[in-house]
């Protein structure tokens, strides 16, 4: 009996081990690929194309091969490209799309042909992938390519002839625009027809026909208004009727997209419509775009109106708009409502008045300028100064060395700028002071030393100060600089300096990215609180890693509490997140851009740069569907609930609060 007893006992204990080692072994597996997810990310980070990180592509794993090839591709280490190329074959279809997504963001124009050529056979996810990427590294000069992409128009795989008409377009085929004429009027996917006409509209091809006008009644608003862009390509009244039907649109950015085609063609027809919408407007964003559109085309036809608004409308955004118009209108009439105005201490409304000055010019505007160049707010600063420069250009070397010591770096930026502009070479030795002391010396400002410098450079022509300076700039601690730098070396004097580049420091340990993988499988959510309600965002931590983990952060941090949307554009965006207000903020570091192939329609959320790797903390939404964005900014989130908020947004509005909601796993 005890025999049986000790004999089930034993039986139990090594169906127990047995238990435990496949559960070991399976939590040793996971954290494995944990382990090499976290390595991956951790070296794209750092911009290091080791050659730990090369292996990767011969993981057994697909998604770690994946993702070892799209960190690749977003570093651009032109001596890795081959291994991706090698990945085109590879068993997993999910893999090789990836790889072929991965080459195109290395801005190898060569390697657009070999992307063709090294895919004919393959299926048509990758092969669709394949003509994407190799339309992102064309330009409108490589005749030949665009040949071979229009032999995809015919492709039996309608993913295929959609993605060679987006990269005709993106390689700014023109040549190709009768054939993209007859896909736009026949194919039989929809989704192609759309692209094409998405692809004739972007490249400003006028047709004389009724192409546009067949989308115009699509139950699409992307579709109407892009037919509507077009329609304004011919510049001439015979399109003002068709056009002006979008101005009854039920959805805004098609009414947007109206305003501004008919401000494009410019014609007495065109005003006299956009008079009358903005007699009967009531959205501020719109009427703000029917001031720019009259400001833009020298009108009066709505100056009655608007004196009448000035007074009655308390917004800041209405009143800035107001007053540049006036100028551009009334001229030195306009000065008696500045002067009202100066007192508000408003920044929106100051920059307004600076730009208004620039444009009535004159004695009378020196002085004001000069008064606003001392403001409180960077952002009237800069708008003094660009006026100034403009107005009294005698005096523009003494107004850069004013601005040049600023106590903000973005208006101290803008002299440097200017320095470039005006080839002003009795600054050099001043920005190669800077330089030297460069530990004392923010990024905004050594950023803009590099530019300026570049702008003295040319294979024919180098001044040799202007070389040292970039020289410095390439040695420069700062990642972003030392590229930028090395970016010019190329540009200006063919030479590659590549080597020379600072690799940066990483933004977060790979301890902290292990626990971030681990706790983020199922994707967190930003409950975004503004005054007219709330709005939920889906976060995307398995597409941009590094940009979520830097947004939740500050969100638990309630850096942007009480933050304001500073840039608002009808149609396209609404901006915010910058404790400047103004778009020129930046947390004092960078993170990098994680570019993926997710498109950039309504409702998705992306980080603001001023360049590659070069976002913080600004994001923007999506107002409407912007394909041109595509693989350029870094997508890491969409809104799933809560749009019709963002829709209301205008300038200057608050964010109440951003609060994490972390989701259990399924």
């Amino acid at each position: 009996m005890l025999k049986k007893i000790a004999g089930a006992a034993l039986a139990i204990l090594v169906v127990v081990l047995v238990v435990l080692i496949f559960y070991y072994d399976l939590l040793n597996l996971r954290e494995g690929k944990i382990d090499a997810l976290a390595n991956i990310i951790e070296l794209e980070d750092t911009r290091f194309a080791s050659d730990r990180l090369v292996g990767y592509l011969n993981h057994d794993d697909p998604v770690i091969r994946a993702r070892a090839a799209l960190a690749l591709g977003r570093i651009g280490d032109f001596s890795t490209t081959d291994n991706l190329f090698r990945l085109l074959a590879d068993s997993s279809v999910d893999v090789a799309a990836t790889a072929a997504f991965a080459i195109g963001l290395t801005g190898r124009p060569e390697h657009a042909f070999r992307l063709l050529e090294e895919t004919p056979e393959a299926s048509p996810d990758i092969l669709a992938m394949a003509i994407q990427s190799a339309g992102r590294l064309a330009d409108s000069s490589m005749t030949d390519f665009a040949a071979a992409l229009a032999g995809f128009l015919n492709h039996p795989d309608h993913r295929v002839r959609e993605q060679a008409v987006y990269a005709l377009w993106r390689a700014g085929a023109r040549s190709a625009s009768e054939q993209l004429f007859a896909i736009g009027r026949s194919d039989p996917v929809r989704a192609v027809r759309v692209a094409a006409l998405y692809a004739l509209a972007r490249m400003g091809i006028a047709d004389p026909g009724d192409f546009y006008m067949q989308y115009l009644p699509d139950s699409d608003p992307f579709v109407r208004m892009t037919a509507i862009r077009g329609l304004g390509l011919r510049k001439d009244d015979s399109q003002t009727t068709l056009g002006a039907v979008g101005l009854n649109d039920r959805d805004n950015s098609v009414v947007s997209q109206a305003i501004s085609s008919l401000t494009s063609i410019g014609s007495i027809s065109a005003l006299e419509f956009l008079q009358n919408k903005y007699e009967g407007e009531t959205d501020e964003k719109l009427k703000l775009q029917l001031i720019e559109s009259f400001t833009r085309l020298k009108s009066d036809f709505i100056l009655d109106e608007v004196s009448v608004e000035i007074d009655s409308l308390s917004s800041s955004g209405f009143k800035a708009a107001a007053v540049v118009y006036f100028a551009t209108i009334q001229g030195g009439e306009a000065l008696a409502l500045i002067d009202t105005l100066l007192g508000r201490d408003d920044r929106q409304i100051n920059a307004a008045i600076c730009q208004a000055l620039q444009v009535i010019g004159g004695e009378y505007a020196k002085p004001r300028l000069s008064t606003l160049l001392n403001d409180s707010m960077p952002e009237v600063r800069r708008a003094a100064f660009d006026a100034l420069c403009v107005v009294d250009p005698v005096n523009v070397d003494y107004y850069i060395n004013t601005v040049i010591n600023d106590t903000d770096a973005t208006v101290a930026a803008q002299a440097i700028d200017k320095i470039g502009q005006l080839k002003a070479g009795q600054f050099l030795p001043q920005l190669k002071a800077m330089m030297r002391g460069q530990e004392l010396v923010e990024v905004d400002i050594q950023r803009a030393i590099a530019g300026a410098a570049g702008e003295f450079l040319a294979p024919d022509k180098v001044d040799s100060l202007a070389e040292e300076i970039l020289y410095h700039c390439l040695l420069s601690k700062k990642y972003l600089v030392s590229k930028e730098a090395a970016d010019i070396y190329k540009k200006k004097l063919n030479q590659d300096r590549s080597e020379y580049i600072t690799r940066p420091e990483g933004g977060v340990s790979k301890r902290e990215l292990k626990k971030f993988i681990r706790k983020y499988t199922s994707n967190p959510h930003a409950l975004i609180t503004l005054s007219y309600g709330e709005v939920d965002i889906e976060l995307y931590p398995h597409v941009a890693p590094l940009t979520v983990y830097n947004f939740i952060q500050l969100a638990r941090e309630r850096f942007y509490d009480g933050l304001s949307f500073h840039r608002v554009v009808p149609a396209f965006v609404v901006q915010g997140g910058d404790p400047h207000g103004d778009g020129w903020g930046g947390p004092g570091y960078y993170i990098r851009c994680e570019y993926s192939n997710l498109p950039f329609e309504r409702g998705a959320v992306g980080i603001a740069t001023s360049g590659k790797d070069s976002g913080g903390w600004q994001f923007f939404i999506m107002l409407a569907r912007s394909p041109h964005l595509d693989a350029r900014y870094t997508l890491f989130g969409k809104v799933v609930k809560g749009m019709e908020h963002i829709d209301q947004i205008i300038r200057g509005d608050i964010i109440r609060s951003i609060r994490i909601i972390e989701v259990k796993s399924k």
